[in-house]
């Protein structure tokens, strides 16, 4: 694999900027645009995201509101046609979402004298034949939001606990994980508790959302108690990203991660999720205080 630059990972994403563009009436599932960009599913949305600005779907809507506008101002078309045909079902909603965006109505937008100024973007399209020139996010020289590192970590046989929904609310399960690990004696110096995200938050609907609340635990355990499962965490090189401060705030570091530092490090992430590792307990620490190293699998170099 040769080494990824910068470079390459924005050419990727123009490439799924071009698609979107000529493919705008159709569905474009997630996995298609992903496969367009050659990234991971897992990875995708994360990069496209801190590369661009918005994410995959705001994109789509703002392309499609930009192209109703335009529609309203050059043609005679019915505003629910034009309404259809950038994604919506009926008038109403189409009207609050070209307001909030032009803050104007629809019928309004038409009826200007004065050409319709556009929102900026922080990814502006501008469309010619086979042509995309795009406006990335630029890159922050010499900003180090969170300190990374790279380094290999070991296979882990883990205890977890399946969470659906808004990740904010992992919390009950990893309180499952660690009442019946001190009810077990698993909890010692050693242990490490970790939570593997299956989902982006900032493409899939909260209550679609999956992952596991999780501990580590000897090879041998088992069979897992009811409503618990025994996983295998692969283990290899890994960006370990020190998030220092609270959960909330880690969509920062998740963004700076995927949009500055992973497109300039030379590496390419492997097709497995990431997964937090919870240095210390918030139980115990002020939520300033909270150490999370957020661990993006690596492709190894070769």
């Amino acid at each position: 694999m040769r080494p990824t630059t910068r470079t390459d990972y924005i050419d990727r994403i123009r490439r799924v900027l071009r698609h979107v563009q000529h493919h705008l009436d159709d569905e474009l599932p997630p996995a298609d645009l992903a496969e367009v960009a050659h990234f991971s599913r897992f990875h995708f949305h994360r990069v496209f995201r801190g590369l661009v600005g918005e994410s995959v779907s705001e994109h789509v809507r703002r392309l499609r509101l930009e192209r109703a506008a335009g529609d309203l101002r050059r043609t005679d078309r019915k505003v629910i046609e034009i309404a259809l045909s950038a994604g919506y079902d009926a008038h109403e909603p189409f009207t609050r979402a070209f307001r909030a965006h032009f803050a104007m109505s629809p019928s309004d937008c038409r009826a200007a004298a004065e050409p319709v100024a556009f929102p900026p973007a922080l990814c502006a399209v501008h469309y010619g034949v086979d042509s995309a020139v795009s406006r990335f996010v630029p890159l922050v020289e010499d900003s180090k939001v969170i300190e990374v590192r790279i380094e290999p970590l070991p296979r882990r046989r883990l205890l977890g606990v399946a969470h659906h929904g808004d990740y904010q609310g992992i919390g009950q399960a990893f309180g499952r994980i660690v009442v019946l690990g001190l009810a077990r004696g698993l909890i010692g110096p050693g242990t490490v508790s970790l939570g593997i995200y299956h989902d982006d938050s900032d493409v899939t609907p909260a209550d679609r959302l999956r992952s596991h609340a999780c501990m580590t635990v000897p090879e041998d355990f088992g069979p897992a108690p009811e409503g618990f499962e025994l996983l295998d965490l692969e283990g290899g090189e890994h960006a370990i990203g020190v998030h220092l401060g609270p959960y909330e705030r880690l969509h920062e570091s998740y963004r700076w991660l995927f949009g500055q530092w992973l497109p300039t490090s030379g590496r390419e992430p492997a097709d497995r999720p990431v997964h937090e590792i919870y240095v210390n307990d918030p139980r115990s620490v002020r939520p300033e205080e909270l150490i999370t190293h957020v661990c993006i699998p690596l492709e190894p170099i070769g």
